[in-house]
């Protein structure tokens, strides 16, 4: 059983890698075979009609594994460049039903951490890999994001253990479709930021006036006013970031 964990990051030394090496170290101590791949020790190149294909080198580890994770840090909201022309060019033959999950980093502001995980989960979905919970992450949540990347390297350990695959495409979106964070919005992001905030930002003087906002910005989206909370979920952001 082999459990790939893929670095996207041109940083060997941070976020991204600490992310992953934790997530396969979760999926190692429950007797999965291991493999780190740094996205930068290749030549990728976007996709064009002459270059089609990731390195078959690393076509063929990805091929291989029996679980994948695959984490990259936010550059614009998004996941970088790199990663991206990975995910657009890597052959991963029959993926079907083989379980993966996606780190995201946004460092910084801390923007961008739910937006940028749906593009590895919009390939999760076209190749048919059955996508664990995400872990989008800030550097406000990052050392409790540790802790939840062993726990999921843990449970991709045992879902490798067997294929499930899909049967229709109606199955794979209904799956999708209620996998966490997936249905979330630049305002819903603002919002968890804010609330990893209240846990750990150290200007505690705002906390209480945060916390308003945060609870009126939460009590108008379950009006269904969305657009009014924008300013309340804004506020308790600023408030606390730091």
């Amino acid at each position: 059983m082999l459990v790939v964990g893929v670095v996207g990051s041109p940083r060997k030394d941070g976020l991204t890698n600490k992310l992953v090496s934790e997530a396969l170290a979760g999926a190692q101590s429950m007797g999965a075979t291991i493999k780190k791949i740094y996205l930068i020790d290749y030549e990728i190149e976007p996709w064009t009609p002459e270059h089609t294909k990731a390195p078959e080198e690393l076509n063929k580890i990805m091929r291989e594994a029996d679980g994948y994770i695959i984490g990259a840090p936010v550059y614009y909201l998004d996941i970088n460049g790199l990663t991206k022309d990975f995910l657009d060019t890597v052959d991963l033959g029959n993926s079907n039903g083989k379980p993966g999950f996606g780190i995201t980093i946004a460092g910084g502001t801390g923007k961008g951490l739910v937006l940028a995980i749906k593009s590895i989960y919009y390939f999760f979905f076209c190749k048919n890999i059955r996508a664990l919970e995400p872990l989008p992450v800030s550097r406000f949540n990052f050392e409790k994001a540790l802790k939840k990347a062993n726990e999921l390297g843990r449970k991709l350990a045992e879902e490798a253990k067997m294929k499930k695959p899909f049967k229709s495409l109606e199955e794979r979106i209904r799956y999708f479709s209620s996998i966490k964070y997936m249905n979330m919005d630049m305002v819903d992001e603002i919002l968890l930021l804010a609330e990893q905030l209240l846990k750990s930002s150290p200007k505690q003087e705002y906390k209480e006036e945060a916390m308003s906002y945060y609870k009126r910005a939460k009590e108008l989206i379950s009006k269904g006013e969305k657009n009014k909370a924008i300013t309340y979920a804004v506020k308790a952001y600023e408030l606390l970031y730091y």
